[in-house]
């Protein structure tokens, strides 16, 4: 008895090409969507953000922070300190929560933030607590 003639012969590089193709379609749709909703995630964002403390914890999370980092930076006594306005950051998804590779936790900006356009955010972040752009930032 020979090979079944209907079976089907998957090959590793095909199924990667595929995934590939899917993950940059994914991707192509994510970015429409974000620009399509970036006023109503800014505002969603600006609710959130509402004090100088998480403009702050925003700012500094563009690249991943450990609490401690962020204790030094926002000039916090304790971790308990940095969690008053890091917790209302993560619970509205605009901060993420990661392990690195090193085992330490850190935090980041969270997906729901880097989809908004570069401008947007920078826009943001220039902000003070009352929306008006801080002085000496531009």
């Amino acid at each position: 008895m020979g090979p079944k003639r209907d079976a089907l012969e998957v090959k590793s590089g095909s199924i990667e090409a595929e995934l590939i193709e899917i993950k940059e379609r994914l991707g192509s749709l994510e970015t429409i969507a974000s620009l399509s909703n970036s006023g109503v995630v800014l505002d969603y964002a600006r609710k959130h953000v509402t004090s100088e403390q998480r403009l702050a914890i925003m700012r500094i999370c563009e690249v991943p922070q450990t609490k401690e980092q962020l204790r030094v930076a926002l000039n916090q006594n304790s971790p308990q300190a940095v969690d008053i306005h890091l917790k209302p950051l993560r619970d509205a998804d605009l901060i993420h929560q990661r392990t690195n590779d090193g085992g330490l936790l850190t935090f980041e900006w969270s997906k729901l933030f880097k989809s908004l356009p570069k401008s947007s955010r920078g826009s943001l972040l220039r902000e003070d607590r009352n929306g008006r752009q801080a002085k000496g930032r531009k």
